[in-house]
Parts: C-alpha cells; sequence; structure tokens
C-alpha cells in the first residue's frame, strides 16, 4: 500500500490571534425583529421586574416598552428569573489567592406566590 503524502501550498493564516470572546458566549444580533428580544433585553426586563414586578416590571409594561406579547412575557416571568449572586468572606485571612474565595448563589422560591401570575 502507497501512501501519498501531498504537498499543499497554501499559506498559513497571517492572524494568530485568539478570537473576540462575547459577554454571552455567542456574538449578539444587532437587529431584533418585532415580537422577539435578545439576551440582553430580557435579563434587563427580569431585573426589572424582580426590583419593581409593579410598575417598571409589570409585564403589560414590559411588552409595551420591547413590542412583545404580554402573554409571552407573562410566561417568561413566570417561568425565569435572575440569580444574585454574594461574594462571601474569604476563608482565610488575608487570603489574596482567589481559590480561597467562598461563593454563594441565592435561588429565588418559584414557588412562592411573588413569583406566580395568575
Amino acid at each position: 500500500m502507497l501512501i501519498q503524502i501531498s504537498s499543499s501550498r497554501r499559506k498559513l493564516p497571517e492572524d494568530r490571534s485568539t478570537p473576540q470572546k462575547f459577554e454571552f458566549g455567542f456574538l449578539e444580533p444587532e437587529a431584533v425583529r418585532p415580537g422577539r428580544c435578545n439576551m440582553r433585553q430580557a435579563l434587563q426586563f427580569l431585573a426589572e421586574h424582580k426590583s419593581d414586578p409593579d410598575e417598571l416590571g409589570s409585564a403589560e409594561s414590559i411588552a409595551r416598552r420591547f413590542n412583545l406579547d404580554v402573554n409571552r412575557v407573562n410566561n417568561v416571568l413566570s417561568h425565569f428569573g435572575v440569580f444574585n449572586v454574594e461574594k462571601a468572606k474569604s476563608l482565610t485571612k488575608g487570603a489574596a489567592d482567589k481559590s480561597q474565595t467562598e461563593f454563594s448563589v441565592k435561588v429565588p422560591d418559584m414557588a412562592n406566590d411573588a413569583y406566580r401570575k395568575t
């Protein structure tokens, strides 16, 4: 069996830099169609709903500002939420190493009546 080695004459890439890292792990679209929202907008209105669910974060207000369907906004608000990440004090005194720091995540109680929309 004869193995044939190809000698490619293609040039190697000129730019060997690391690709750009995006905030959410993917390229965000520049334009969003009516009736849709991107990840940044969804996180924004989820945070607004958590901080002020009556006025700024109401489903009607969110639907009006982002041009979304009220029923879909109600579904998103009832099934999704934002987490609070709180940085605790370091485990050892004067720990300069970040591996010595403890993190805790507070998960909201989604079964609570405050998170349910009827």
